[in-house]
């Protein structure tokens, strides 16, 4: 006759194997959660705002995904693009979720469909788009080739500012594509020449652009990325930006903004 197993010993094996189960999930799962992230207020800075709206003036963002451009800073990229700045779109990854089983998706087909999406609403600000083809979800910052592509790009672009995603103030929900393209960027940042680092999607913001009056196109540029705004999901990430742009620019008084922390950089020459 077999000895019965205590209950308490059923629940612990229960909970470590729901706990597995769990932390495999997360692991698996792209997404990062920072619950707790300290409060902190920086200084404000004036990253020369009337040398980032000048005509001619390089501007260089780096991002983890087609799309992201899109749903943080498309109005600032529509300011510059009117100001006359040339605008370089580096995108570390294809966004074709290939770290999903085959059956799930089509890694050839996502690839195929975000590039083509991501040129398309990039014409909007007259953004040249680079293509790195690093892995979606699993984009390593440390990884050589993939860095030296990264500093080559940003290299040949020759930015007076260097915009990316925040990777030490990090909102409580992030994608680490985006946490590990902003790492890189503002680790090689010292070595391409660039005078500012504009940092987005950042709970620590040090400046404001003043979006106002971009709504629409802004509206329509989240549309263009079809394959993943679509239906209500559409509404519901239009709603989410409009808020957040709302909200930003309230806090400087305009209708709408979006904040990003500007960090200052000696301009030696890019090495």
């Amino acid at each position: 006759m077999k000895r019965k197993v205590p209950i308490w010993k059923r629940i612990v094996r229960s909970s470590l194997m729901l706990l597995g189960i769990v932390g495999g999930l997360y692991a698996w799962n792209p997404q990062r959660l920072h619950y707790f992230a300290k409060p902190v207020t920086l200084p404000k800075t004036d990253p020369e705002s009337a040398n980032l709206f000048k005509k001619g003036n390089r501007v260089t963002v780096v991002v983890g995904h087609p799309d992201d451009a899109e749903f943080f800073i498309s109005g600032t990229l529509l300011k510059l693009h009117q100001a006359g700045a040339a605008i370089t779109l580096i995108v570390v990854t294809d966004g074709d979720k290939s770290y999903y089983p085959w059956f799930l998706t089509n890694a050839e087909e996502n690839r195929k469909v975000r590039r083509a999406e991501q040129e398309e609403a990039s014409k909007a600000y007259g953004g040249k788009v680079v293509f790195l083809g690093g892995p979606d979800g699993r984009y390593d910052p440390d990884e050589k080739e993939l860095r030296a592509k990264l500093l080559a790009a940003i290299k040949e672009s020759k930015p007076d500012y260097l915009l990316s995603f925040d990777d030490e103030y990090v909102l409580k929900v992030q994608h680490r594509d985006h946490e590990n393209s902003g790492r890189a960027t503002r680790e090689l940042a010292p070595q391409t020449g660039t005078k500012w680092l504009l940092l987005f999607a950042t709970y620590a913001p040090t400046y404001w652009v003043d979006t106002s009056g971009t709504w629409d196109k802004r509206a329509q540029l989240l549309a263009v990325h079809k394959s993943q705004f679509y239906g209500e999901k559409l509404s519901l990430i239009q709603g989410t930006v409009l808020d957040k742009a709302l909200s930003e620019g309230e806090r400087i008084g305009k209708e709408t903004a979006e904040s990003f922390r500007a960090i200052p950089l000696d301009r030696s020459p890019a090495r």
